[in-house]
């Protein structure tokens, strides 16, 4: 990740601050009642599943390898949605990096380098504190619904003319946010 930042980095670019997200339970507050309907919903598709195929089972009228076909198409997207939060908090404790620099506001998501210009214009705010940890939202990111926190921290909100540039983004569950709201104040004041 380091190394990606520094190879990231434009000619005069210096970095001020560098963290990472601290551990997070995976049904927050932010994300609880999203993930567990998700559960929920996942759970009802295939117990639909089961009560559908089983009497057709037994009564000869599919064959299981049909069957399976059928269920691993109907549960794929349910399934896919129920995984989704154990990758999303995977990727943010072990494959993210977030960095300020005198021309940037940068976080490095797995490979993905996505990037806001820092400027007066730049809105800022800590958002959904906890545990001496908050979320450090950038641009367009400010004040977006708390149940979106984990998706906007893993994709951003991107820019339509760019890959990398974003018209918002969120560092996630960062330890000691007002320290690091300090680092942008006194750049603004620079810039």
């Amino acid at each position: 990740m380091e190394v990606r930042l520094k190879e990231a980095l434009w000619e005069g670019e210096e970095v001020r601050w560098t963290g990472r997200p601290k551990h997070f339970p995976l049904l927050g507050p932010d994300s609880k009642n999203g993930i567990l309907i998700t559960w929920i919903i996942s759970g009802l598709v295939l117990a639909a599943m089961v009560l559908f195929l089983v009497p057709q089972i037994a009564s000869g009228s599919r064959s299981i390898s049909e069957s399976l076909v059928m269920a691993a198409v109907a549960l794929f997207v349910p399934g896919i949605l129920s995984v989704r939060p154990f990758l999303d908090q995977r990727c943010l404790e072990q494959n993210t990096l977030y960095a300020i620099t005198n021309y940037r506001i940068i976080a490095i998501v797995k490979e993905d380098l996505l990037y806001l210009p820092v400027g007066k214009e730049l809105r800022a705010a800590v958002e959904n504190r906890a545990d001496g940890c908050g979320n450090l939202c950038f641009g367009t990111a400010v004040g977006q619904p708390v149940r979106k926190s984990r998706t906007l921290a893993v994709l951003g909100l991107r820019d339509d003319d760019s890959r990398f540039l974003m018209q918002g983004l969120m560092f996630y569950h960062v330890e000691a946010p007002d320290q690091v709201m300090e680092h942008i104040a006194c750049m603004e004041h620079i810039a």
